[in-house]
């Protein structure tokens, strides 16, 4: 008979602790479908991007055809595509988290996308940005065979300017926030396994 009453009792807590549990893990879910809406829509863009690129070098007339315009532009078109992969590869493990599990298991799974995340960003980003330059810098030079050296400062200047803001200014500050929200998520699921364990 005294679990029954200890059972009792239990229904008769406060019923704030089953809603804080649901309120925490529904903010979790509804950051984790933000993440994946948010990786496969710029996988999809760069995709349309490297095809668009793609379709330039087939359709377009250029004054100068030569083998390292179009090579220039392949490698554009191919590092779009790779990037686009790896963003569905992170879609993807973001979709393997399960919210059904356990707090202690959920919590290991975001962990380990964590992990894989800043081990792909770490190596990811510079290098994408180095091939990136290389590539627009040998398209440029090849579309600019012949121009005054102004026409090359117009070209190259507002480019690499773009490329280093896009890469010091613009992703770090959206890899920050993306830490923050996922840290924070990481933070509630530890909260979770303390409050109710396994």
């Amino acid at each position: 008979m005294q679990d029954f009453n200890d059972l009792q009792n239990l229904w008769k807590q406060d019923d704030q602790h089953e809603i804080l549990p649901q309120i925490k893990l529904s903010k979790i879910k509804s950051f984790r479908q933000a993440l994946i809406r948010k990786e496969v829509l710029g996988a999809a863009l760069l995709i349309v991007t490297g095809l668009l690129i793609l379709a330039l070098a087939y359709f377009l007339d250029f004054r100068h055809k030569t083998f390292s315009l179009y090579t220039s532009m392949f490698i554009v078109s191919l590092l779009c595509f790779a990037q686009a992969s790896l963003m569905f590869a992170a879609a993807r493990k973001i979709k393997q988290i399960d919210e059904t599990a356990m707090p202690t298991e959920h919590l290991q799974q975001w962990q380990r996308f964590n992990v894989f995340r800043k081990k792909r960003i770490h190596w990811n980003m510079p290098v994408y940005h180095i091939l990136l330059g290389t590539a627009i810098s040998i398209y440029l030079w090849e579309i600019l065979k012949g121009a005054s050296y102004r026409y090359y400062l117009l070209a190259y200047l507002p480019t690499y300017s773009w490329i280093l803001f896009s890469y010091f200014y613009l992703g770090k500050k959206q890899l920050t926030k993306i830490d923050q929200a996922i840290n924070e998520v990481i933070s509630e699921l530890k909260d979770l396994e303390r409050q109710f364990g396994n």
